[in-house]
């Protein structure tokens, strides 16, 4: 894969033309329509200190990612700002040296997966007596382990932003040392873009003191983030907006997807596997014809009519109209159960799809059992704003939808609790313990 020199972000560049990609927008345990993005480093990252709104550039980034119509989810352990009116999760931590970040990393992707992480540290570092050579070394280390995690990570690696003290020069000379870093990883197949940010900002003016950007510092490195973003995010072939399948009948299996928008789109082939992480088989006659360069979304069905007893995962092959394939890895179905037992095998709340939505959106949960269900959804303050199901389920595949009309733009999560019902005990005896409760995310976008 082919990456460019850093971005003097006070010049637009165009990656169109240089960047040769897959699809890298989905993650494992089920389809997911966005970008999974991770923002990583010290307080900088955090921007509790010199934001007014303890949001940094988080808050600027996220909002001009999703009026440019970008469908994005910030992920992280962490999560702040005063506005609650975008995804604040985040792995900014204040005061942290590259040796931190590189002992927490797979850890936190772990439990976050991400498609892309935006990596600025540095800073303390050099306050704290580092040097330049071993500051180097840490972040080699913190590539490492993230490619350890998934090669398919992007990385948008920052030259990070300068100082008003006794260390400018040794961030100058850091940055220049870090570009030439990741152009080897970049030789070697790494997927690196190098983004400079040091030259967003001008100095000391756009500084809130003598490391924090000020609210203009900020907002200068939102842009710097949101240029190569942008332009790297549009030469995805397609954004997916779910992708989904059910058991119709003994040995058919129906799959739905719907793409937000399509740009050279071919079409599709349907492939099959019997572990979800090799063996996939492109199954025969499965070639479904794609829409081409298409800003309106994209509604497309095949049945599966083959299907021995599982379990089954499925992926879309998508091909270009000059012929490039991308496998979308990442993207596989759920478990499903034998075609002798179409009730489900455990409990799960589904991500609701699509995703972001305006105004109405669908949300699926299963039980293995009759339950008492209970299925909420609340702000970011923790009020539930509607309340979608409050009574008892058979067992088997449900779904609801969530209108949103009354509801403002923003982040929201909806919660699935279930009462397993037991004749003798009124608990679920499988689990031991009884309810069973699962929180998620979803985006309403006007």
């Amino acid at each position: 894969m082919e990456r460019i020199p850093p971005l003097d972000c006070r010049t637009r560049a165009t990656l169109a033309a240089t960047i040769a990609v897959g699809l890298f927008i989905f993650g494992a345990g089920g389809a997911n329509s966005q970008v999974r993005l991770m923002p990583l480093g010290d307080s900088i990252t955090e921007g509790v200190l010199g934001s007014s709104d303890d949001t940094g550039y988080r808050r600027a980034l996220y909002q001009s990612l999703t009026t440019a119509g970008y469908s994005v989810n910030f992920v992280g352990s962490r999560a702040n700002g005063i506005p609650t009116d975008f995804d604040r999760d985040h792995e900014g931590h204040s005061g942290w040296r590259a040796d931190q970040i590189r002992d927490g990393i797979s850890g936190w992707l772990t439990t976050n997966p991400a498609d892309i992480i935006l990596l600025h540290i540095g800073t303390n570092d050099f306050s704290q007596g580092q040097n330049v050579s071993s500051t180097l070394d840490e972040v080699n280390q913190i590539l490492d382990r993230i490619d350890a995690k998934s090669t398919a990570t992007v990385v948008f690696l920052a030259r990070i932003i300068n100082r008003n003290d006794g260390y400018s020069d040794s961030t100058t000379t850091y940055n220049v040392q870090l570009k030439g870093l990741a152009d080897r990883r970049i030789a070697n197949g790494d997927l690196i873009i190098v983004v400079d940010q040091e030259s967003a900002l001008n100095y000391p003016s756009d500084l809130a003191d003598h490391v924090h950007p000020n609210d203009a510092g900020y907002a200068k490195m939102a842009q710097c983030w949101f240029t190569p973003l942008s332009d790297y995010l549009a030469t995805l072939p397609i954004q997916l907006s779910s992708f989904t399948g059910k058991l119709i009948t003994e040995g058919s299996v129906r799959l739905e997807w719907t793409t937000l928008t399509e740009t050279n789109n071919y079409g599709f082939e349907i492939q099959r596997s019997s572990n979800g992480s090799d063996g996939y088989q492109t199954l025969p006659n499965s070639f479904i014809s794609g829409h081409g360069t298409t800003l309106l979304p994209q509604k497309y069905m095949y049945v599966d009519s083959a299907v021995t007893p599982g379990p089954w995962y499925y992926r879309l092959k998508q091909i270009d109209l000059d012929g490039t394939v991308h496998y979308l890895d990442s993207i596989r179905l759920h478990k499903l159960p034998s075609v002798s037992d179409v009730v489900p095998s455990e409990f799960s709340l589904l991500q609701n799809y699509p995703n972001p939505f305006n105004p109405s959106t669908n949300i699926k949960y299963e039980l293995r059992k009759s339950s008492e269900v209970r299925l909420s959804v609340y702000d970011l303050l923790g009020r539930e704003v509607s309340m979608l199901v409050n009574e008892k389920r058979d067992a088997g595949v449900h779904e609801v939808k969530l209108d949103g009309t009354t509801l403002a733009s923003g982040v929201y999560f909806y919660r699935l609790q279930v009462r397993p019902l037991d004749s003798a005990t009124g608990r679920d005896s499988k689990s031991g313990v009884g309810d069973f409760v699962q929180t998620r995310k979803l985006l309403l976008l006007r």
